[in-house]
């Protein structure tokens, strides 16, 4: 008896085996799918004139407000945002936000996809501010984010404010910490595809005084790099530059601050130990330095992680004007079209080797290696369009130009961002059983 229910046994077996091969199968395959992310340029602040430099006619934007409307390629690369902000589809290069006023100021950004955290050193929340933080929603339902403000007297209880899909808000910075003098400004996104940016207006009864956009820092680390500062913009002009510098964690800190120009690199006696409260915004005049006669950057090191960025003050004859320059993360790749703006870009590193690629306007392609040690400066050739640079080393890097409106500075880095997705893939027997 025993044999023969184990004979059925191994027979069930046998025929459930062959049943189970015989059977359309499903294997467990997947793709991966990438793609750039989506960038948003904000529209204009405060009656500005903003225009956006789309890196090529063929890339795709949109206008944010509207929803149903589709991709176009636009007629030019500079694209007036007198409706507001703009989508650009995916692509590998930078696009810019320029924002002036007449005479009085200008200012860039770089367009972004949007990070789930970024902070904002610059600003003021005294009697002279008009400055403000724009969130801008690209998403399809509404966004979330917390906002916290740091000053000379610590830190603010964060604020939650809601943005309606594809819309642009506009927070007062003078409403987060009223009376401040010295801002640093965390934006959280709690929910949603929010972009966040930030501008610095100032006026003084019917007086400007300037603004700029304030560009952000995605990372706190404990050494930031700040390229691309100007010793002077000529024979007439007049520079000051001020450190500010803020200690992101909950503990004191110390730092120094090391000054790398072309004459020599050195840490100046009085910002050798320099000693942060935690929370407390702290302001380092960077007076009575020998910053040489040309661009040059400095390292801020600490211990512990820091954010931090450089107010310059800059007058040449009727113009008066303000730029404030962020710290410049490392990076590998970045394009963007300067159309015809000649900056002169600072790079930081160890060991720098950089080669640029450039089209001028007549579409011939030129090139050029960078070589140096500590600091190097380029100018960009006039009449230059779309700019690539590529990095060898490892290299920070930042620009500053000046126009008869105004001073701007911007930190170089890639806003092209890959987003990975996996795909599940079918094989073909589950629709062909094996033979």
């Amino acid at each position: 008896m025993k044999e023969t229910r184990a004979a059925f046994a191994l027979l069930f077996f046998i025929i459930a085996g062959h049943i189970a091969y015989l059977l359309p199968q499903a294997t467990t395959k997947q793709e991966l799918s990438q793609s750039y992310s989506i960038t948003t340029c904000p529209g204009a602040v405060n009656g500005a004139s903003a225009t956006a430099l789309i890196p090529s006619k063929k890339i795709g934007i949109r206008e944010l407000s509207r929803r149903n409307a589709d991709f176009t390629e636009p007629t030019s690369g500079n694209i007036s945002l007198s409706r507001g902000a703009i989508i650009v589809t995916g692509n590998p290069t930078n696009s810019w936000t320029i924002q002036t006023k007449s005479s009085k100021w200008t200012s860039a950004v770089t367009c972004a996809p949007g990070e789930s955290t970024s902070w904002f050193v610059g600003g003021t929340a005294n009697v002279t501010s008009q400055g403000k933080i724009v969130l801008v929603n690209s998403g399809l339902s509404d966004a979330v984010a917390a906002l916290t403000a740091y000053s000379e007297n610590g830190p603010s209880e964060a604020i939650n404010v809601t943005v309606k899909a594809l819309t642009e808000r506009e927070i007062r910075i003078d409403s987060l910490q009223p009376g401040s003098d010295r801002l640093v400004v965390r934006v959280q996104v709690v929910n949603g595809r929010l972009t966040s940016f930030m501008t610095d207006e100032r006026v003084r009864g019917l007086n400007n005084i300037g603004g700029d956009y304030v560009s952000p820092i995605t990372e706190p680390k404990q050494e930031q790099f700040i390229a691309g500062l100007p010793a002077t913009f000529g024979a007439t002009s007049k520079v000051a530059h001020t450190l500010r510098v803020m200690s992101t964690e909950d503990v004191d800190t110390n730092l120094s601050v090391e000054v790398i120009s072309r004459d020599g690199v050195y840490i100046p006696v009085s910002l050798g130990t320099i000693s942060l409260n935690a929370g407390e915004v702290v302001d380092v005049p960077l007076t009575g330095l020998d910053l040489g006669k040309a661009f040059f950057g400095i390292k801020v090191s600490a211990t512990a992680p820091i954010v931090a960025g450089v107010f310059t003050e800059v007058s040449r004859g009727s113009l008066s004007d303000f730029m404030w320059s962020a710290a410049s993360p490392t990076f590998e790749n970045v394009s963007f079209n300067i159309y015809g703006l000649e900056p002169i870009i600072t790079f930081m590193g160890d060991q720098i080797r950089v080669s640029v690629q450039w089209r001028d306007r007549t579409g011939k392609v030129r090139r050029s290696s960078l070589i140096g040690q500590e600091i190097v400066n380029w100018r960009v050739p006039a009449n230059a369009r779309l700019i690539t640079i590529s990095t060898r080393t490892e290299v920070s890097a930042g620009m500053s130009w000046i126009t008869n409106d105004g001073v701007a500075h911007l930190p170089i880095a890639s806003s092209a961002t890959l987003e990975s997705a996996a795909r599940p893939r079918a094989d073909i027997a589950v629709i062909q059983p094996r033979s």
